[in-house]
């Protein structure tokens, strides 16, 4: 039991310690204020088993590590119950958190001791605690087993109310007393995990791990007194009989003078990779609600993948930079210990996950060479830059002096060689007061001039790219930059460490999802990953849906379309036999070419449908087609910053279609066009696409639209390449009027040919023609 008591600004709280049979501190002031009354008896924990002596490191120990939303529910503990039986013959190490989901257990623990700090009634959260954790009992466990667990979630609840009169007294949140009350939720669910296990003939026992982990605070955060906390556990495992398992309470500890305490947020990962070096785990496997670490935060990039591997200094670079998954500290006992993190979830427990390891030649070798990428936000840069400071030493020393006294952490630093200026990235909030200690400690130098000024870039973003296989590799560098370049996205500042483990840029706030995407796309997805949008021939076709027969019903019952797909040239198909065979032919063109082919769009004049996946149906995208056509957004659809190419396909013959062919050039969008307007309609349309075919990127396909799609170009380009010369080129290069010719004077002389019109009606009819007749008698399509 806590007590509390206030004199003037002396504050002192003590605590009852039943297992030491003597109050014990928790924090001493001037004045010491003790109880007047007597705890009550502790009832019995639910399971303190101990048997015969056997030790901790004699046995090959397993640790899983079980986080919040695993154990959010009694669905939840029924499913770990499931993992951990099977994981077949072995002895475990079962880490638990308190209960997660919504509310998080520890949220409204921490929440209930700022309650009473500020006076305000407690009393509801706590019924809300004790309701999550009954519920769950009442659930997975007997009766009697549950009626034991509420027995002591009653006792506990009845302490920290205890402590929170005290708190509401005091008006004061004191740090022992928020880390002593948020530990009691890893408590409660350990013990019903150990209940539950129990319940199926498991052979397990509950370890409360204040009892044997012993930890100091440091300037760094908690340090483990490795030597007394391994003899404390051995001697808890001494009595353990053989082949028995052992579930610990995450997130909790002691101080080396007994007093309760924590591991801070993500302690629970911490405990796990402690205990994991304690026990000299042959492996730590953290469970969570994700398939493993990925390449990238997979709500700003959906193309983001479960990375099958990494090395402990990827896993620390990519915690770092945003991964949620894991902590840097986490990882420290394992990597000491060398044991192998597996992060795994636990909602596919059959899914691979992540392992964590040494370097190997995976993680160097991998095809992508880089493992992932992150960022971090709100971020400001400060600047200092001034000609005085060219080959001044000590400059730099001053900078971050001034930083450190102001306790402003750096998370990037970049200095030009030339001396005249370093900047360094800084979080958002401390920019200004990085600034003003720094216009003081140097204000002589800028009143002089020799340091010009020290200025604030503000809304600024890091994005990073980590990988072990960088070291060495030519072209990472240029190929990341590359990828931001062709985003369109300006880099503010650039940092890469010796190891060339990690390519670090500072870009625009707004740019950051967009930087992400791309430098993701670029090493990620397959060498040609395309978004294609595809634009077919519109003879200005009302909607049909919903009228019956017709002309137009017809033609598409003959090619396989459903009546009422929209508004589909009736006398063109090339638009939907494109798109039914890159959707029929795709996994056969990622197989056979590693060309990855994603429709993403489909668009007549007047109706359109945009994808975020790649369309699937032919039929089902023609059925979908409702949309207003809008060029401009059609174009920004297609053209997505997580893909690395984009395509537009134009199966029209519309001169205002071929007009757009330049600026969607200018973006960065391939054409490939059928579309003879392009190049046989206006000069100025005709010139802006040859200029943007020598000045841009951006690839033109035009052969079919020339020749009757007779491959010329294909034919020609080789012989110049070798040397020839054309002299002159004879044929008929126009398929329709290759066709009516034939039938007008057939070559077998005892046939007869027919009259112009029926052969040019039979040319129609077999899908000869342009769309325009006369396109094709005039030569339009020839002089294209």
């Amino acid at each position: 039991v806590v007590w509390g008591g206030c004199f003037g600004t002396t504050t002192l709280v003590c605590k009852y310690n039943p297992g030491r049979g003597a109050r014990r501190w928790i924090s001493e002031g001037q004045v010491k204020f003790i109880a007047s009354r007597k705890p009550s008896p502790q009832p019995r924990r639910v399971d303190r088993t101990m048997a015969s002596e056997q030790g901790a490191s004699s046995r090959k120990w397993r640790v899983h590590k079980f986080g919040g939303t695993s154990v959010a529910e009694a669905k939840c503990f029924q499913r770990v119950k499931s993992i951990i039986e099977s994981q077949g013959d072995g002895t475990l190490a079962i880490v638990c958190s308190a209960m997660g989901g919504k509310p998080k257990v520890t949220d409204l623990l921490l929440q209930s001791v700022e309650t009473a700090a500020r006076g305000d009634s407690f009393g509801a959260l706590l019924q809300a605690i004790r309701e999550k954790h009954v519920d769950c009992a009442e659930s997975i466990l007997a009766p009697d087993a549950a009626a034991d667990l509420i027995e002591v979630i009653d006792h506990d609840l009845s302490e920290i109310q205890d402590i929170l009169r005290a708190v509401s007294l005091m008006r004061f949140e004191f740090e022992p007393i928020r880390e002593l009350v948020s530990g009691y939720g890893e408590l409660w669910s350990t013990q019903m995990m150990v209940a539950l296990l129990k319940s199926y003939g498991m052979n397990v026992a509950f370890l409360d791990a204040r009892r044997v982990l012993r930890i100091e605070e440091l300037l760094t955060g908690p340090a483990v007194m490795w030597e007394e906390s391994e003899k404390l556990l051995d001697e808890f495992m001494s009595g353990l009989a053989p082949g028995t398992s052992i579930v610990i309470t995450g997130y909790v500890a002691s101080t080396k003078d007994g007093k309760a305490t924590t591991l801070k947020r993500d302690g629970s990962d911490f405990s796990a990779s402690i205990f994991g070096k304690l026990l000299k785990a042959s492996e730590i496997s953290i469970w969570t609600d994700v398939d493993g670490v990925l390449s990238a935060d997979p709500r700003r990039v959906p193309e983001a993948q479960v990375l099958s591997e990494l090395s402990y200094s990827e896993a620390v670079e990519l915690a770092y930079f945003g991964a949620k998954v894991i902590h840097p500290k986490t990882m420290l006992p394992a990597i000491d210990a060398h044991i192998p993190i597996f992060i795994r979830n636990t909602f596919n427990p059959e899914g691979g996950g992540t392992r964590i390891f040494e370097t190997n030649e995976r993680t160097v070798e991998r095809k992508s060479i880089i493992a992932g990428f992150s960022t971090v936000e709100n971020v400001a840069i400060v600047n200092v830059e001034g000609t005085g400071m060219i080959g001044v030493s000590g400059i730099t020393q001053q900078i971050f002096t001034v930083l450190n006294n102001t306790a402003v952490p750096v998370k990037m630093v970049a200095q030009c060689s030339s001396e005249h200026s370093i900047c360094f990235a800084v979080d958002a909030g401390d920019a200004a007061a990085a600034k003003r200690s720094l216009d003081e400690a140097f204000s002589r130098e800028i009143a002089q001039g020799h340091i010009h000024a020290v200025t604030i870039i503000e809304d600024m973003s890091i994005v990073a790219a980590v990988g072990d296989g960088m070291a060495h590799t030519h072209g990472v560098a240029g190929r990341f930059f590359n990828a931001l370049g062709n985003a369109r996205i300006n880099i503010v500042a650039i940092a890469q460490g010796c190891d060339e483990r990690n390519i670090s840029t500072v870009v625009s706030a707004q740019d950051t999802e967009r930087a992400l995407r791309a430098i993701h796309s670029s090493f990620l997805l397959s060498e040609i990953t395309v978004s294609v949008g595809i634009i077919f021939g519109d003879a200005d076709v009302a909607p049909v849906t919903g009228r019956a027969g017709g002309a137009l019903s017809t033609a598409r019952s003959s090619r396989g379309l459903p009546a009422g797909a929209g508004d589909f040239d009736a006398d063109s198909h090339i638009g939907m036999a494109l798109l039914t065979l890159l959707l029929e032919r795709r996994k056969w063109l990622q197989t056979r070419f590693e060309s990855d082919i994603r429709v993403r769009g489909i668009m007549t004049k007047s109706h359109m449908l945009l994808s975020d996946e790649p369309l699937k149906s032919p039929q089902q995208a023609m059925e979908a087609m409702a949309g207003a056509s809008d060029f401009e957004q059609f174009a920004d659809h297609i053209r997505t910053d997580q893909l690395p190419h984009s395509l537009i396909v134009d199966c029209s013959n519309d001169p205002a279609i071929a007009s757009r062919h330049a600026a969607w050039l200018r973006e960065g969008i391939h054409v490939v066009t059928a579309n003879i307007a392009a190049l046989a309609g206006s000069i100025d349309d005709y010139d802006q696409i040859r200029n943007e075919r020598k000045t841009g990127e951006s690839y033109y396909g035009f052969e079919t639209a020339i020749g009757g799609g007779v491959p010329v170009l294909s034919v020609l380009k080789p012989l110049l390449h070798g040397g020839d010369s054309i002299n002159y080129i004879e044929g008929c290069l126009s398929s329709t009027l290759s066709y009516i010719f034939g039938r007008l004077s057939p070559k077998d002389t005892g046939s007869t040919g027919v009259r112009f019109s029926e052969a040019l009606e039979e040319a129609r009819a077999q899908g000869l023609m342009e769309t325009d007749p006369m396109d094709d008698i005039l030569g339009k399509v020839l002089c294209a």
